[in-house]
């Protein structure tokens, strides 16, 4: 059993319908929810790389297609919520995944606002550089495409956006 930490609700009605997760070594699921059980909430979860989730969230890539071509063996999983834990418990060979389990066919979520939302975040870093190398962290600021918000010579610190 791998414990999951959830990362982002993507569709919500009533309960989350879809959702991303991570586990420890930072390996990214998409989750879809197949069965409100009593016990716990059973979601299809398949492994899923960063760029293949930001097609399926830019409606490139339908839901199914996720699923039913997933990009490597071994990466369908039963993920169940129950109690605030979610964790992905048992491994599927393809030919154990039900119809009932898969999403419709022909699901694409329109996610542009999300996709948007994430490339406008900026992360900002404060670093402290040794006079004697600015001009070579200068170069580098420069290629990289960053900017620089301050570049303090009394401080020797810089902002990077």
């Amino acid at each position: 059993m791998r414990q999951l930490t959830l990362l982002q609700t993507l569709e919500f009605y009533d309960v989350p319908q879809i959702v991303t997760a991570a586990d420890a070594t930072g390996t990214r699921y998409l989750c879809t929810l197949y069965d409100q059980g009593t016990d716990c909430f059973r979601y299809l979860g398949v492994q899923i790389s960063e760029p293949r989730l930001k097609a399926f969230i830019g409606g490139q890539l339908d839901l199914r297609t996720v699923y039913t071509a997933p990009e490597v063996e071994n990466a369908l999983y039963i993920v169940e919520a129950k109690e605030a834990q979610l964790a992905a418990t048992s491994l599927l060979n393809p030919q154990d995944i039900t119809e009932e389990m898969l999403p419709e066919k022909g699901y694409v979520f329109d996610g542009t606002d999300i996709v948007e939302d994430a490339e406008s975040q900026t992360d900002m870093y404060q670093l402290e550089v040794p006079a004697n190398d600015r001009m070579t962290f200068s170069t580098l600021i420069a290629r990289m495409g960053w900017r620089v918000l301050s570049f303090g010579k009394d401080f020797h610190k810089i902002a990077v956006l």
